[in-house]
């Protein structure tokens, strides 16, 4: 097996106790993006979170790369923390990431919850890249740039809530333009229909009921492909539930990884 991880270890902390899981961000996203569910996950199981390739502590390495090199990110990270085998819990881009993880490390996998998976790249995904490509290349105040980034990614009934902050955030610890659109590329790269039928680990999709991004039009698609995977949906959730609707996010996952 070759692993083509980033060659510095990836940011990373444990905390909590119980059986292990890893916690993986999606699209421009830290880990940071669990902390809404971190005191749900935490309190039954040792999590392990990491800051992707480019974004919070971690360095981008400069060169392009796919969803399964940053799988491969995810068993180098594993191994530097002492996991051995865990459960997956990933978001957005960060759940193509752990189904594809599945699907060629089985050993290493236990459960997988992907959070508004997509499929594969469709016509509105690719105009949303597009757009964010677009924004990016641009001269625009970066402000400006990571509100367009954000905005997908969150409902309507989020937007006054939560999308303010989080734009504020970007601000304050903005990801080079250059790493955003090596994730924009990273992104088209997303297919999931060659690795459905490979996957053997008990599995939980879920999306948001308002997601415009992905949503139920690929999260039923994705579970509908995996042998025995569940499907369940958050109301008033756009794509990112684990931070618009933390309880009942939490609540979903820590029922079914903690299920025998």
């Amino acid at each position: 097996m070759t692993i083509r991880a980033v060659s510095t270890v990836l940011a990373h902390e444990v905390v909590g106790a119980g059986r292990q899981a890893v916690l993986i961000p999606g699209t421009f996203s830290d880990r940071r993006t669990w902390l809404r569910v971190a005191g749900a996950l935490t309190r039954s199981f040792s999590c392990l979170l990491y800051d992707p390739r480019g974004t919070g502590d971690s360095p981008d390495p400069g060169t392009p790369f796919t969803p399964d090199e940053l799988v491969d990110d995810v068993l180098a990270v594993m191994a530097a923390a002492g996991f051995e085998r865990a459960h997956l819990v990933g978001h957005s881009l960060g759940a193509t990431v752990a189904l594809v993880a599945a699907a060629r490390h089985p050993s290493r996998v236990g459960k997988v919850v992907a959070a508004g998976p997509m499929l594969h790249v469709d016509a509105y995904v690719a105009a949303v890249l597009d757009h964010w490509q677009a924004l990016a290349r641009s001269d625009i105040p970066d402000r400006d740039l990571h509100l367009g980034m954000v905005l997908p990614a969150f409902g309507r009934q989020a937007f006054e809530r939560l999308v303010p902050a989080v734009v504020h955030d970007l601000n304050q610890r903005p990801i080079a333009r250059e790493t955003i659109l090596r994730y924009v590329e990273c992104n088209r790269a997303q297919d999931l229909r060659a690795f459905t039928n490979r996957i053997d680990a008990p599995v939980l999709v879920i999306a948001g009921e308002e997601d415009a991004l992905s949503g139920p039009g690929h999260a039923s698609p994705v579970a509908a492909a995996i042998p025995g995977a569940l499907l369940k949906l958050i109301p008033r959730s756009g794509h990112s539930p684990h931070i618009e609707q933390p309880a009942d996010f939490g609540r979903l996952v820590v029922s079914f990884l903690a299920a025998s």
